[in-house]
């Protein structure tokens, strides 16, 4: 199993910072390389099982969610397996508060399988998507 952690400290506090990631179908409304999501099933808002589906390139990418937890800021959503030659992709997206600067710590991570091969590629594919949303969500909050 391979897995990448990404994290970032956004100069706002969480609930704030929750407020725009606890959406779990506006992912594209923050990240700037990713756009505006579809319903992929009838299930709307943060119910778990909704799905969300984004047209990348010509193709759909689909991603369900698997958990939510409000009070604990934080959800968990699935790829089909294959997308992208990942296999049990599981990511997780998460706003923890630091109190003593009233600033959030954001930290987005996966785990999944994937060959050999296409171990770096993927890994340094999945590092720039979370890089980049981070980076963007650190940029909006700025002072």
């Amino acid at each position: 199993m391979a897995g990448i952690k990404v994290s970032t400290v956004v100069e706002a506090p969480a609930e704030r910072v929750w407020e725009l990631l606890g959406d779990f179908h506006d992912l594209g409304g923050w990240h700037p390389g990713l756009p505006a999501s579809s319903l992929g099933n009838e299930l709307t808002g943060n119910a778990i099982g909704s799905v969300r589906v984004f047209e990348i390139d010509g193709a759909a990418l689909y991603e369900t969610l698997l958990a939510y937890d409000e009070e604990a800021r934080s959800y968990t959503y699935s790829f089909p397996e294959g997308t992208f030659e990942l296999y049990g992709y599981r990511a997780t997206l998460r706003v923890t508060p630091v109190t003593a600067l009233d600033a959030s710590f954001v930290e987005w991570s996966a785990t999944y399988d994937v060959e050999s091969e296409h171990r770096k590629a993927t890994a340094d594919r999945l590092h720039g998507v979370f890089t980049a949303g981070l980076a963007a969500l650190r940029e909006r909050f700025a002072g």
